[in-house]
């Protein structure tokens, strides 16, 4: 008899409420907290690699007593939401963000989203123009930067990239307490363990059934978009102008991508743009420089027309 996943990582308590919702053909949990505005979007918070809603812990309350509903979300295959067959691309991701903000009756959305996340908070206006009030990213240039060939990308970078394409080592390494541990201080600012110092629960939530494998397929769908058929649909679609504000940020140390990543973001955008370096924080940064983060994520929401 297998012995039954242990979910307890999932459902952390905190002063959120955890729930299972219904949105494009699958079942997503999110950490859930404040209450629908009309005058007001909806904060969706979508979390990078390698880790799960618990990425946003220090920002869930402070967004909601600020006056907002907000959603930290797992991903489809990740976390508490369930592994479906579908779900590595891009589109799909993009689409679960609009079919979870309908289910939890919003007209508006104002998106954060943190590396892959990032992409997907990049895409959404794109793909749903009429739904995003808003964009901010976190260590995330935009979908069609990360494509460019150049030197915008760093070893650290296409190191990891190589490592996907041996998905039985890189599956059975995301599983790995020690090994989380590895990587989320090397994307970190040196000594930080905002981030590395919650390894134990981000293995944890590797280990759930299927979530590591879902991990490596999705980064492997981000490296191989474009020579596939629906990478090709996704960057054509993001060619489109974003029309509402768009704010960026990033660690100065992040080992991942070097400021001159974003050097050329504000092409898309036809509405405000702005973008923000914080000094001494890595790659995860709003669990490096948490307080800071979550001040800049109000002060964002607050300029939201």
């Amino acid at each position: 008899m297998a012995t039954p996943a242990d979910n307890s990582c999932v459902f952390i308590p905190g002063p959120w409420a955890h729930r299972l919702i219904q949105a494009n053909g699958c079942q997503f949990h999110l950490a859930h907290m404040g209450s629908h505005h009309d005058d007001r979007p909806l904060v969706l918070l979508v979390h990078g690699h390698p880790e799960y809603w618990w990425a946003w812990r220090h920002q869930i309350e402070p967004i909601a007593r600020a006056g907002y509903e907000v959603a930290a979300i797992d991903q489809r295959g990740l976390g508490g939401s369930d592994k479906t067959p579908e779900g590595t691309d891009a589109l799909t991701l993009t689409r679960d963000l609009s079919g979870i903000a309908r289910t939890l009756g919003a007209s508006k959305v104002a998106v954060v989203g943190l590396g892959r996340g990032g992409t997907l908070a990049w895409a959404l206006p794109a793909m749903f123009p009429e739904l995003t009030a808003g964009v901010l990213t976190f260590s995330a240039p935009h979908t069609r930067t990360l494509q460019r060939a150049g030197t915008h990308l760093t070893l650290a970078t296409w190191r990891r990239v190589a490592q996907t394409f041996v998905s039985p080592l890189a599956r059975n390494a995301l599983r790995s307490d020690s090994y989380i541990k590895k990587l989320l201080e090397e994307w970190s600012a040196p000594a930080n363990t905002g981030a590395s110092g919650e390894a134990t629960n981000y293995a944890a939530a590797m280990r759930l059934p299927e979530a590591a494998d879902t991990a490596v397929a999705q980064l492997r769908w981000s490296y191989t978009s474009p020579q596939r058929p629906d990478g090709r649909k996704f960057f054509e679609i993001t060619k489109r102008d974003i029309e509402v504000p768009v704010w960026t940020v990033r660690g100065d140390l992040d080992p991942l991508l070097p400021e001159r990543a974003w050097q050329r973001d504000s092409e898309f955008v036809t509405n405000t743009y702005r973008h923000i370096t914080i000094p001494g924080v890595g790659h995860f940064v709003n669990e490096e420089a948490p307080e800071e983060s979550t001040r800049i994520i109000l002060e964002f929401l607050d300029s939201l027309p």
